[in-house]
């Protein structure tokens, strides 16, 4: 992650706030902004969100991965809702399991603040782009792709 991903991300953020109305603490701003800017430029794969969760339960993931997997619905839930509900799942589930998983990561805070992020993330009207990333070795899946905005420099 670089710093210019890290102010495009808290700019996105502080947008989000004040359209929102909701002041997150400085710890939520934080860790909403440096997700954001971590996936600025990784794909994330909002499907099959809780069949993950489930098999890393049972693995014994470690934290970082259960972390990963609260960014991802956070971030889901905030961009990709159509996505997430076309075959009949429910926004609060996912907000709900992306909760599930920052507790398991040891977030308790993060996770009591996941309502207030999404919030703010779906006030702050970033451009989204869905289309299928290739990679040959792998079979071709879509993953959704988050792009900031093309009028941000920095």
């Amino acid at each position: 992650m670089t710093n210019t991903y890290l102010a495009a991300a808290r700019d996105l953020v502080i947008k989000g706030m004040c359209e929102s109305q909701v002041v997150l603490s400085a710890e939520l701003e934080f860790h909403l902004a440096s997700t954001l800017a971590h996936y600025i430029d990784h794909p994330i794969m909002p499907d099959r969100l809780t069949l993950r969760l489930l098999e890393m339960v049972q693995r014994r993931a470690r934290q970082n991965e259960t972390r990963e997997l609260g960014d991802e619905c956070l971030i889901s839930c905030a961009f990709f809702a159509s996505r997430l509900t076309r075959h009949g799942g429910t926004i609060v589930h996912y907000a709900g399991l992306g909760q599930n998983a920052y507790e398991i990561a040891g977030m308790p805070d993060v996770a009591h603040g996941f309502p207030d992020m999404l919030d703010v993330l779906q006030a702050s009207s970033p451009v989204i782009s869905e289309q299928p990333l290739r990679d040959e070795d792998e079979p071709q899946e879509e993953r959704a792709v988050l792009i900031l905005g093309r009028g941000l420099r920095y």
